[in-house]
């Protein structure tokens, strides 16, 4: 049977764009199949080429495509139920997920009240989100029968149907042109990130297809690992208390980048999405792409933020840093669909331009 899989991965610290490239993919592939792995500790951003916009912590961003049939939250999830209710509602207001069935694995996680609770102070120490994520992970994996923390036992009735296991992997099998939306980034990995600045949980390709749901006995002959990078990597914010005395660290970097500020590059400091904090930003790692690729299998790239570059020279060596280890075939310049160009397998010269072409116009350059 005939089906294709795209997986997008994000090759550094998070926020390098994965809502941005999904969304266009999900708008030029148009897959059926929608599947995550999420938790509410992140933000996803799309804009389509109308204008419109998503911001989405627990709903997949790729629901723009026209011929979606699906969308499946993988047993490896972490669902706050009153966030995935209103960003679906807030969907179907605009046109989507109208003729959509939002499935959910009985095994997934229930991130409550008192997992944001539990986590509200400790966790300050590693510069985490504190979304209570976890804390939630940690009393699914107690496995106590008494007080199990899976959907099938405590996600509550809502616009999504937690289904069986089988009913899931039928749903899964039905998929012909499938699209795997990951979250956070392989620099935070706790088995392959700066331990203990690290997040709940392994972020590699392998984790996200188990994380998934996604069997291996289709070989996955058909599966494409887009790989997901800025021009300057990003951190989220160190901690401080009232007092302003730096409570809280959110990890190292990589010994061939440095930390520097956006000041430093003539841009506006960014927030995260989730906690609205200021974050760290360094430069651009070659050894960062290149574990993160070698790791996970990224048979292309999305280089985004290529606005953010002083000069085309500093955008054509990250480029060919970049290409030293995978195919760089999507370039970003900004938040919408439209702010991408696919250069696909142009090996004459063209896409070069094309790429320089759109770097000055954002640059405002005559």
């Amino acid at each position: 049977m005939k089906r294709a899989i795209t997986l997008v991965i994000d090759g550094q610290y998070g926020s390098t764009g994965k809502g941005a490239i999904v969304g266009f993919l999900a708008s030029n592939e148009q897959p059926d199949t929608i599947v995550t792995q999420w938790a509410p500790n992140a933000g996803h951003t799309t804009i389509t080429k109308a204008g419109q916009k998503f911001i989405h912590i627990q709903l997949a961003n790729g629901i723009i495509s026209p011929r979606l049939k699906r969308v499946l939250i993988g047993p490896g999830s972490l669902v706050n139920p009153e966030i995935l209710a209103s960003e679906i509602h807030a969907a179907q207001d605009r046109g989507f997920l109208i003729n959509t069935e939002v499935l959910i694995h009985p095994h997934a996680g229930v991130v409550e009240e008192r997992h944001r609770e539990e986590e509200a102070g400790p966790m300050t120490k590693i510069g985490s989100t504190k979304k209570g994520c976890g804390a939630a992970q940690i009393q699914k994996i107690r496995r106590n029968p008494d007080d199990q923390n899976v959907a099938c036992r405590s996600m509550p009735k809502g616009p999504w149907k937690v289904v069986t296991v089988e009913e899931y992997n039928k749903a899964v099998d039905a998929g012909r042109i499938i699209l795997g939306e990951g979250s956070q980034g392989f620099g935070l990995s706790m088995y392959h990130g700066f331990y203990p600045y690290a997040t709940y949980r392994d972020v590699t390709t392998a984790q996200h297809i188990a994380d998934m749901g996604l069997p291996l006995s289709w070989k996955f002959g058909a599966l494409r690992v887009v790989g997901t990078f800025r021009t300057y990597p990003i951190r989220v914010a160190n901690r401080y208390d009232e007092d302003g005395k730096q409570v809280g660290y959110s990890g190292p970097c990589y010994d061939d980048q440095k930390e520097i500020s956006f000041e430093d590059i003539n841009q506006a400091t960014e927030y995260t999405t989730v906690t609205k904090l200021p974050r760290r930003i360094f430069t651009f790692s070659e050894k960062q792409a290149a574990d993160a690729i070698r790791q996970n299998g990224i048979a292309e790239a999305f280089l985004n933020f290529c606005n953010y570059c002083q000069t085309e020279e500093e955008l054509l060596d990250i480029i060919k840093k970049l290409s030293k280890h995978t195919f760089v075939r999507y370039y970003g310049f900004g938040p919408s669909e439209k702010d991408i160009i696919d250069v696909k397998e142009d090996s004459t010269g063209v896409a070069k331009k094309r790429v320089l072409e759109m770097y000055h116009a954002y640059k405002g350059d005559k």
